[in-house]
C-alpha cells in the first residue's frame, strides 16, 4: 500500500514538473531556423525612421516575388537594444521566447505588427525581420533605427560671430584709409 502511495505521488509530481520545464517543440524549432538565416531578398519600413522613446512604430515586411513553390509560412520579428536585449513591446501579439529574445510570430497572411518602442532613449534599435518558408528554409533582413540628431546653437555664438564681422569690417576699413587719402591728394 505505501509503495503504491509513493508510486502514486511520484507520478503525479512528474505530470506537474515536466510540462512546467518542457518547451514548445515548435518554438524550438522555429528558433533553431533563426540561427540559420540567410540574408533575405524582401524589404523591411519602418515607420517612423528615427528613433524616440515612448512611440509606435509600424513594422512591414514586403516579400519579394517568388517563383517558387516555396512560400512563406511565418514572419518573426525582434527588437533588439545594441547589447542584443530585448527592447519595448510587441503590440496585439503575444511574444514568444527565442533565445532569451523577445519574437512576435505573425503567420503567412500577416505581413505586419506594431512596436512600441521603451520610455528609456537608447542610441539605437535593431529590427530583425525574419520569414520561415515551407521548406524551412530562414531568410532575415535588419532595419536599425537611430536617434535623430539634434542641433542646438549657442546664444554666445551668435554676438561673437557678430563682433567677427563688425572686427573684420574695421581693419578693413583701416587698412583702405591711407589708399583713399592718397587718392584724394591725387584728384585735387
Amino acid at each position: 500500500m505505501a509503495t503504491s502511495l509513493l508510486l502514486a505521488q511520484l507520478l503525479l509530481l512528474g505530470t506537474l514538473v515536466v510540462p512546467a520545464q518542457a518547451q514548445n517543440p515548435s518554438t524550438e524549432s522555429k528558433c533553431a531556423q533563426l540561427g540559420n538565416a540567410t540574408e533575405g531578398n524582401f524589404s523591411v519600413t519602418v515607420t517612423p525612421e528615427v528613433y524616440q522613446a515612448n512611440t509606435t512604430y509600424l513594422v512591414t515586411i514586403k516579400e519579394a516575388q517568388n517563383s517558387t513553390d516555396n512560400e512563406p509560412t511565418q514572419f518573426v520579428l525582434q527588437a533588439l537594444s545594441p547589447g542584443n536585449e530585448s527592447l519595448g513591446q510587441w503590440e496585439g501579439i503575444t511574444p514568444e521566447n527565442c533565445s532569451s529574445v523577445d519574437s512576435a510570430v505573425l503567420n503567412s497572411t500577416q505581413n505586419a505588427a506594431n512596436w512600441t518602442s521603451p520610455g528609456t532613449n537608447v542610441s539605437s534599435v535593431q529590427i530583425r525581420a525574419y520569414i520561415i518558408f515551407t521548406d524551412k528554409s530562414t531568410q532575415f533582413k535588419t532595419v536599425t533605427l537611430t536617434r535623430a540628431e539634434t542641433t542646438t546653437s549657442s546664444p554666445t555664438s551668435t554676438p561673437s560671430s557678430v563682433s567677427t564681422v563688425r572686427g573684420s569690417s574695421l581693419f578693413i576699413a583701416v587698412l583702405q584709409l591711407p589708399l583713399l587719402l592718397a587718392m584724394g591728394k591725387l584728384l585735387s
